[in-house]
């Protein structure tokens, strides 16, 4: 079975939903009560790797990357970062753009201020795998995302055991076979792994942060800020330990099962032979049984015949006697008449003569009746030797029938055979398969990294915004970048209608639709990442640096040259952000930055502090 990603909340608090935030308003996060430091010593496990968030990290070491944020080509084929002016400028447009959205502005009731803009690093530790092969884990340190994993309990293997024994009849293996099924069919329970820091593989993010490891970058930023770890590396280290030993479980799960569902198809294959060799020598013996039966029904076929032969004989001879005494007997009664029609003609005695007729006729009744029972008694023999014949025949129904009832019950077992059979073969089949899914989807973190077999850690860019107004603070992320190839009908309709359309877009389609809106539900959510980044953020900002305007004015001419803004939207924007330095220099928050040439500004006193929101640039 799958396990289910899903972004990390707060360290033994609720979790994130991922997902994106487009057609509706970012949820706000509420204003930290405590500072960072203060946070950081109740739920922070491991101090950053880099540099403070103050200063410049330390240079490049081989255990560690830093990546690029927004990488181009020259036409040389060389790739190197954008100019930092024009990549400043685009992440402050983005930045003020979003606060003056009509949709952030209407569903908040209240016009949003800008805190902080910073360049933030995102953690991503590669942990390496002992052994023969060069494998590594890619835990995202801060954890917005957790991978549950399941390990299905094994049934015992000691019920199948007893299948294997080759002097069981097919009935007691049928009998046992249905008895060891259930087991293997319904899962047992499951062991759960809950790993936090693992990056989506479907959708496929992970990949498509490792597919930029090759866009390797110092910071550009003076002040860049390294997010820290949730934990600290021994956690990772036991975590992978543990990741380790379930493969091993899968693994040795998976041979016993192998080793097991082997055994017993030899097995199932044997007796399925067996059943086969007993269903053919059962058809043979009905065959035999049927021609014995045939033979026998012969022979008595032929008695039959040879007694009915005789008794018809007999009364043939019967009927032949008695009509040879009636024709003797007419004979005798005509010529007594004649002779005694001749007496009383001649005046003699004619009663010899009559006394003859009398006899004769005597004689004919007696023959006749002697006939009609004789031929009375060869219906009946007649009727008798169908009967006979019939009843003889049966024999024969009945020997087929019983062979053919044997064969079908035979026939019957045999099919209730196979079919149990291949139910308890295709039972662990399923449990293998669930298995290698479980432990394929595991196996699946463990990734060849050649190219990083010497990296512990992996410090990916991000742009970070912090927004705040009197309902709390919202932030933004910009995920990498890259300059977009062409601007199009769309970009063409959006300027048309009063739109800005920047030079730069998240690099890939995971870091737009997954990765940005998923880090900004987190940051709304999880009160341990929100406070971490947002004082990183303040820490790290860039609109306090002294030449920011000066370098947010250079890189805004470039964009307005290049065709991406117009003259009066380069105008806009830079009065806007020189408004805010001055708002927050006269708050005494930052240090004033100077305005750059050209740029005139109305002096802007600090708003009163309201008694429902803190002063902006501040923390409660």
């Amino acid at each position: 079975m799958r396990g289910s990603e899903s972004p990390s909340g707060p360290p033994g608090g609720g979790t994130a939903r991922p997902g994106g935030t487009s057609g509706r308003p970012k949820k706000l996060a509420p204003t930290p009560k405590e500072s960072f430091d203060e946070l950081a010593k109740k739920v922070a496990r491991a101090e950053p790797r880099r540099g403070s968030v103050m200063q410049p990290p330390p240079a490049w070491t081989p255990d560690e990357v830093t990546l690029g944020f927004a990488m181009v080509s020259d036409g040389t084929g060389a790739v190197h970062e954008l100019p930092e002016p024009e990549l400043l400028a685009t992440i402050l447009i983005a930045a003020e753009s979003d606060r003056r959205s009509i949709r952030n502005r209407v569903a908040s009731s209240f016009e949003e201020e800008i805190d902080a803009v910073a360049n933030l690093y995102w953690p991503f530790l590669v942990v390496h795998r002992g052994g023969p092969q060069a494998e590594a884990a890619i835990f995202d340190g801060t954890g917005v995302w957790k991978r549950t994993f399941r390990y299905t309990v094994r049934p015992s293997l000691e019920g199948i055991k007893p299948l294997l024994d080759r002097g069981l009849s097919s009935v007691d293996l049928l009998a046992k076979i249905r008895d060891v099924t259930p087991t293997f069919g319904r899962e047992l329970g499951a062991d759960v792994l809950t790993v936090e820091g693992f990056l989506p593989l479907d959708p496929p993010l992970l990949f498509d942060v490792l597919s930029q490891s090759s866009f390797q970058s110092d910071p550009q930023s003076p002040h860049a800020g390294f997010l820290p770890a949730r934990h600290k590396v021994e956690w990772y280290d036991e975590i992978l330990g543990q990741m380790a030993r379930w493969l091993d479980r899968f693994e040795a799960d998976l041979q016993a099962l192998g080793e097991m569902r082997g055994q017993l198809d030899a097995r199932v294959q044997e007796a399925r032979q067996k059943v086969d060799e007993e269903y053919r020598a059962r058809e043979e013996t009905a065959r035999q049984q049927t021609q014995q039966a045939v033979d026998r029904v012969e022979e008595e076929l032929a008695r039959l015949r040879q007694e009915h032969d005789t008794e018809i004989r007999r009364c043939l001879e019967t009927i032949r006697k008695a009509q040879a005494v009636v024709a003797h007997s007419e004979t005798s009664v005509s010529t007594a008449e004649a002779l005694s029609l001749r007496a009383t003609h001649r005046r003699t005695d004619p009663a010899p003569h009559q006394a003859r007729s009398r006899q004769a006729q005597t004689a004919i009744r007696d023959a006749n009746r002697q006939i009609a029972e004789a031929r009375r008694e060869v219906e009946k023999l007649h009727e008798r030797q169908q009967k006979d014949q019939e009843a003889t025949i049966s024999k024969v129904a009945q020997v087929e029938r019983q062979g053919a009832q044997a064969l079908a019950a035979l026939e019957l077992f045999r099919d209730d055979f196979h079919a149990a059979a291949f139910d308890l073969l295709q039972s662990i089949d399923g449990q293998i398969a669930a298995r290698s899914s479980q432990r394929n989807l595991l196996a699946g973190y463990f990734l060849p990294l050649p190219a990083l077999e010497t990296v512990r850690v992996v410090w990916f860019p991000l742009w970070m915004a912090t927004l705040r107004g009197p309902r709390g603070v919202r932030q933004i992320v910009f995920p990498p970048m890259q300059v977009r190839t062409a601007k199009g009908l769309a970009s063409a309709l959006k300027r048309l209608l009063g739109g800005i359309v920047l030079p730069l877009e998240p690099r890939t389609a995971q870091f737009d639709k997954v990765l940005r809106p998923t880090m900004e539900e987190a940051l709304s959510r999880d009160p341990w990442l929100s406070a971490a980044t947002q004082e990183l953020t303040r820490a790290a900002d860039v609109l306090v640096d002294p030449d920011v305007l000066v370098r947010l004015q250079e890189g805004l001419g470039e964009l307005s040259r290049q065709g991406w803004i117009s003259r009066k939207q380069q105008e806009d924007f830079l009065r806007a952000y020189t408004e805010r330095a001055q708002r927050r220099a006269a708050s005494g928050t930052t240090v004033h930055a100077p305005v750059p040439a050209g740029v005139s500004v109305e002096p802007v006193r600090p708003p009163p502090p309201s008694s429902g929101s803190p002063p902006p640039g501040t923390l409660d």
